[in-house]
């Protein structure tokens, strides 16, 4: 073999398998356009996925009041709660069984609860602003991580949405209050120490740090043994493989309603982010995503009347968010068809043809087929009361029935009830 076909041979194969490595790299990720299809808006049923509803009204107790749900975490029977004021527990019945410490700043006590984790040992963890938090079961106090989520003791990078890996490790998210941080998330244990960290590919510069809910969230759940996560202003859905390493999985296409980079370097007012789309998350069944989608001002459906809010914003929505149904075996996307009404829980979400109940948006995944939102009870007994429950026609009217006298029991002031839906597989 003479040099020139030995050079020929040598760049045909490396040409080969250059292009069969490109083609699975392809092939390992999907891309989902929403740009062309953010006008795809269908009456999609809930009926066409499951008939599985149950609905878990928790327990009110006079001494725990709650004001609003901050973070919720199952483990078989038991439920997990907090509202960031306290952190309650209740059985899977929604039956209350006790508080989990309490307000203060002595020992076993927490200033804010803001996220709730079981362990496998059934251990319950909270996030107390830059603490680690752990409990027993019977609300007994164990220890106190000093500083978990105060990276190398900056409070720029202070962490808000987070997942246990196992029992030792934590990944989560790094907000970038700068523009300039090195690293998106990282893999720490629960004394705070790095055990691996996460590039951030996405660079810029602010004039002034900040800290803001948008920059500080990030979608982190587990699907089929899988983390997952997205932050808010990344347009990629990342699994965790192979040693903790991420991958790109879903790539949501946003065209010319991505926000740029230099919008994000200004400082963060919401009207102002309007004009674009935004992905907050993607929850998963075995055959289809869920996808949480900000239309902001492209959102096509208006409350009858305008509302007013902390007496003095005035607002025409009960919502911009969207929620699209990709099947990952068609890879067809289409989203519910809001509805324009002063009722919350009918404007957005799947159609609850069922038992004419709320409109299913999913807020947290359970496992891999459950998904569950949760709605305040003012809001339900509004619903019952509203023409748009009162003129359905449900496929089960028993059902129908059933919700009905379940939201007359409740007062204006009970705390809230999840609805919880499992998906057929």
């Amino acid at each position: 073999m003479n040099i020139r076909t030995t050079i020929i041979w040598t760049i045909t194969v490396l040409s080969f398998f250059g292009c069969k490595n490109s083609q699975k790299a392809k092939d390992s990720f999907q891309i989902i356009d929403i740009e062309s299809n953010m006008d795809k808006m269908e009456t999609i049923s809930l009926s066409q996925f499951t008939q599985d509803i149950q609905y878990i009204p928790l327990e009110t107790n006079e001494d725990f009041p709650v004001t609003w749900v901050g973070d919720c975490d199952f483990s078989d029977s038991l439920i997990v709660f907090t509202d960031m004021k306290k952190c309650l527990l209740y059985n899977g019945n929604g039956r209350f069984i006790l508080s989990i410490g309490s307000q203060g700043r002595g020992p076993g006590e927490f200033q804010f609860c803001r996220n709730v984790s079981f362990d496998k040992n059934k251990n319950i963890y909270m996030q107390d602003l830059f603490d680690l938090v752990e409990y027993k079961l019977d609300g007994s106090f164990i220890k106190k991580y000093k500083n978990t989520f105060r990276v190398n003791d900056d409070a720029e990078r202070y962490f808000r949405s987070w997942l246990f890996i196992d029992d030792s490790l934590l990944f989560g998210h790094v907000p970038n209050g700068t523009g300039l941080i090195e690293s998106k998330a990282l893999i720490l244990n629960k004394h705070g120490d790095i055990k691996q960290s996460y590039k951030n590919y996405i660079v810029f510069k602010r004039d002034k740090p900040v800290a803001s809910g948008f920059e500080d969230y990030a979608h982190v759940y587990q699907f089929k043994n899988t983390i997952f996560y997205k932050e808010f202003y990344n347009d990629t859905l990342f699994s965790m493989v192979n040693q903790y390493q991420l991958t790109p999985r879903y790539i949501f296409d946003l065209g010319k309603f991505k926000e740029p980079t230099s919008e994000r370097a200004k400082p963060p007012i919401g009207y102002s982010m309007d004009q674009f789309l935004f992905i907050w998350n993607a929850f998963q069944t075995d055959n289809y995503l869920f996808i949480n989608c900000q239309f902001g001002k492209n959102f096509p459906a208006k409350r009858l009347t305008p509302k007013t809010i902390m007496g003095q914003i005035t607002t025409e929505y009960n919502t911009t968010k969207a929620l699209g149904i990709y099947d990952k075996q068609t890879k067809k996307l289409s989203f519910c068809k809001p509805t324009s009404t002063d009722n919350p829980l009918f404007t957005s979400g799947l159609y609850n043809d069922i038992d004419a109940g709320p409109r299913f948006f999913p807020t947290k995944q359970v496992n891999d087929s459950t998904l569950i939102m949760w709605v305040k009870a003012d809001e339900l007994k509004s619903h019952i009361e509203s023409d748009d429950f009162k003129n359905s026609v449900p496929k089960y009217p028993e059902k129908k029935k059933q919700l009905e006298n379940l939201a007359n029991n409740l007062s204006l002031l009970d705390n809230p009830v999840l609805m919880v839906v499992t998906f057929n597989k």
